[in-house]
């Protein structure tokens, strides 16, 4: 497969604060990066993290923004011996989540898959994923079997970035089904940075825009136009995020990207960070 990684870069909320591993270069046009953390294997009273209601405490809330991605999630509880494993589908909003949750006493481990590519490994069609929370086996039935025990065996991260490739690279030697002109349309979204009409998919992929938006939901899991859209966002967010503070001009952003005006900026770009531009670069300390 053609590799869009090179093209396509997405990032979390607040890229500084996460914990992320690029996969081997065979695997990078498919998997974005694994994440995770790794516990003691026996917890000691100091490293087990207790809520106290009574105190008042409350846990540090962490910003999931759409990346276009899709994960699979592990997660071992050190001190019951019990795991769940979870896909998550791509998603179109903001949520937030506890950024400390069990902290001491979860391990867990993350296998990030580019949107355009889950389909190479999922055992079957992907159009229920948006915004989707289920059970692996829904779409990955022989991951509990094939890599589930090895990861709760693993004392390290590279331990299970190193199972978790063997188990991609099998996947892939069964011979997932895609789409050429399918991907010929993603391909050409991505260049254009999701700044790209009906029509120039339509061309670029000779397929018709019935048949895109019925092989985008089978494949991905949302529509052509939906992707352009969270595309776009992404690299708005990405540019923003990188520039320095000195050379970040919104009305550059609203002209490339296509924007008619800065409030129309500002509402699509806070309908998915859920903050405007301004608020998303202090949450990322920029």
């Amino acid at each position: 497969m053609f590799n869009l990684a090179p093209l396509y870069f997405p990032i979390t909320a607040n890229p500084a604060q996460t914990s992320e591993f690029l996969p081997s270069q065979a695997l990078q046009p498919y998997i974005r990066c694994f994440w995770g953390s790794v516990t003691p294997r026996i917890p000691t009273e100091a490293s087990v993290h207790v809520v106290d209601k009574a105190s008042g405490y409350e846990p540090r809330m962490e910003t999931i923004i759409p990346d276009t991605c899709m994960d699979i999630i592990w997660n071992l509880n050190e001190s019951t011996g019990l795991t769940t494993t979870v896909f998550s589908g791509i998603n179109d909003a903001p949520f937030e989540v506890p950024s400390d949750r069990g902290e001491g006493m979860i391990s867990t481990f993350g296998i990030r898959f580019h949107f355009w590519a889950v389909h190479f490994f999922a055992d079957d069609h992907l159009r229920d994923v948006l915004n989707a929370f289920v059970d692996v086996d829904q779409y990955f039935c022989t991951f509990k079997k094939e890599l589930g025990f090895l990861l709760e065996q693993a004392n390290s991260m590279n331990e299970r970035i190193g199972a978790a490739e063997a188990y991609l690279f099998q996947r892939l030697e069964r011979g997932g089904r895609t789409n050429d002109r399918m991907m010929n349309a993603i391909y050409t979204l991505i260049k254009q940075k999701g700044v790209v009409t009906a029509e120039h998919l339509e061309t670029s992929s000779n397929l018709s825009r019935r048949q895109l938006e019925r092989l985008f939901q089978e494949y991905i899991g949302v529509s052509p136009k939906k992707t352009a859209d969270l595309v776009r966002f992404q690299n708005v967010w990405r540019e923003m995020y990188q520039l320095p503070v000195q050379t970040k001009n919104m009305q550059d952003l609203i002209f490339t990207y296509g924007f008619s005006h800065q409030p129309h900026f500002i509402n699509s770009f806070k309908k998915y960070a859920g903050r405007t531009p301004l608020e998303a670069l202090v949450y990322a300390g920029r």
